[in-house]
């Protein structure tokens, strides 16, 4: 069995128009990597929410990063940055990976 090693995993969902801020500010905080998925559906408090409209200006991303627990860490103490006005989901789990010089 290979050896694991304990990490981060912080997962964000934002307007698409948002997703460029938050990398860079992801990028800023030593985050190593992210990947940014499409959200093609969700409901949540504000209701239903689909995606696919032409101008794509309602559409939302999850960012998920995969990062060490001291820029985890420096994620929520940017949360006035990071969140601001804007809609956000945010969380954070502990996950463990193989590899952990890549993350």
């Amino acid at each position: 069995m290979m050896d694991t090693t304990a990490r981060k995993r912080i997962e964000i969902i934002v307007e698409a128009v948002q997703a460029e801020a938050v990398t860079e500010l992801l990028d800023r905080l030593g985050a190593k990597g992210w990947t940014v998925l499409p959200v093609t559906r969700g409901r949540g408090r504000n209701g239903l929410r689909h995606s696919g409209d032409l101008s794509g200006v309602l559409d939302n991303v999850l960012i998920l990063c995969i990062t060490s627990a001291a820029v985890a860490d420096a994620v929520l103490d940017a949360h006035q940055e990071l969140l601001g006005a804007r809609p956000a989901i945010v969380s954070i789990s502990d996950c463990a990976v193989l590899r952990a010089e890549r993350f």
